[in-house]
């Protein structure tokens, strides 16, 4: 009976000369910045004048693309990362100091911490758990305005989450796109 080890080599044989080939295989480069530049490309989003639109119908692309790479890479882009970007929008939008950071860095934990169950979800499902992290993120912000005395908008804001839960199946599949034209490998 032949050992492991034997059989091996002669699987590796080419040829029947008894030589061993290596086989190069060459990838694309690794881009390891395009998470960074869809945050950036989505932190743009929410400068653009497109904000006055009527109704809210404008999705909070920070808080989509947080939670699409959270999905991605559980590990890599987490909570610190949410924390930087939310301090960004509060800078951004001149809004309660450390509020958008604090919501951006629930959500990102949550989405990091349920990943592994949430990617096996068919998209309209995923959908649904986005139409939830959304709703706790608005949420959270206007209980954080309540407290601090901030005006509490209406429901208008609300429609932005419904918008967002909508947009989600493009969403992924745009970034998913880019992720794998980058070579990222997701952990």
């Amino acid at each position: 009976m032949a050992s492991a080890v034997e059989v091996f080599r002669s699987w590796l044989r080419c040829n029947g000369r008894g030589e061993l080939r290596v086989i190069q295989v060459e990838s694309a480069p690794r881009r390891p910045w395009i998470p960074f530049l869809t945050l950036l490309a989505a932190l743009i989003l929410l400068v653009l004048p497109m904000q006055e639109l009527p109704g809210g119908f404008v999705p909070d692309w920070v808080s989509l693309v947080l939670i699409y790479w959270a999905l991605a890479f559980p590990v890599r882009m987490g909570v610190p990362i949410a924390w930087v970007t939310g301090l960004i929008v509060d800078i951004i939008t001149l809004g309660i100091p450390g509020a958008h950071a604090f919501t951006k860095s629930l959500i990102v934990y949550i989405t990091g911490s349920l990943a592994l169950r949430i990617r096996a979800f068919p998209i309209w499902q995923q959908s649904v758990v986005v139409f939830l992290l959304l709703s706790l993120e608005l949420a959270s912000l206007v209980i954080i305005s309540g407290l601090t005395g901030e005006a509490v908008t209406g429901l208008h804001r609300w429609t932005a989450v419904v918008v967002g839960a909508l947009l989600w199946p493009l969403i992924y599949h745009v970034l998913r796109r880019s992720r794998h034209s980058s070579n990222l490998r997701g952990s």
